[in-house]
């Protein structure tokens, strides 16, 4: 019997608030698909992310691209003298197997699931005046790689939740009818995404928990107390 391979990527950036696939397929009336022989492969590695440090901004720019990522402000006299954006990312790849069913249509199995997660580059934003080397640029810079040990902390803290639970969702993917070729590794994929959105969003949800607990007036208050020269 003649068989077809599709693959299909799909990425979520999950800064914004957490992407849900909601489209909905039409019915096909077909016999129904066997289980696959065998659980899908599940291939998972988390992306790598360099920091970077970026020195060309004013006071006045970081305050802009803190409002335009709906960050708030330091309340009262703190101002925003630093500033680390970063996007998590989750990939999934999809690979389906197709298999010709009577009547028309195929039945779509899965064959793989390759994730990737991470984050990309940390890009650590300081108030350029302050240079290298002062004592106000080091409390700055020591400030926001805490937030990069933070974000880094969260994942690992969850990875082993994903594994399981990514295991656990691709054994329980079930084979789908379709018409439309193209559609089988898109069907599979959704049940995937289904099973795996909840957790990634809670984690999305606790790193950026993690990260205002220490952009609060009495940290802002103890980097201040660090130098003279402010």
């Amino acid at each position: 019997m003649r068989q077809r391979f599709l693959k299909r990527w799909c990425w979520l950036l999950l800064l914004i608030p957490a992407l849900v696939f909601m489209g909905s397929h039409a019915a096909f009336a077909a016999p129904r698909c066997p289980p696959p022989e065998q659980p899908a492969r599940l291939n998972i590695k988390t992306a790598p992310a360099k920091v970077i440090y970026k020195t060309g901004h004013s006071r006045s720019d970081l305050e802009r691209m803190q409002r335009a990522r709906g960050r708030h402000q330091g309340a009262g006299k703190w101002r925003v003298l630093g500033l680390t954006l970063t996007e998590f990312r989750y990939a999934i790849k999809t690979s389906a197997r197709l298999i010709p069913i009577s009547g028309g249509g195929y039945c779509a199995q899965p064959v793989s699931y390759d994730l990737t997660i991470g984050f990309s580059d940390f890009l650590v934003h300081i108030d350029r005046q302050y240079r290298r080397g002062s004592c106000e640029f080091a409390a700055i810079r020591d400030h926001e790689i805490s937030h990069v040990t933070l974000f880094r902390s969260n994942l690992s803290r969850y990875m082993p939740i994903i594994r399981r639970e990514a295991r656990n969702a691709a054994a329980s993917v079930r084979s789908v009818a379709v018409r439309d070729p193209d559609s089988g590794a898109e069907r599979l994929q959704d049940q995937m995404q289904r099973r795996m959105n909840p957790l990634i969003s809670k984690l999305n949800r606790e790193a950026d928990s993690s990260n205002a607990r220490i952009d609060t007036p009495d940290s802002y208050r103890h980097v201040h107390m660090l130098c003279d020269n402010w």
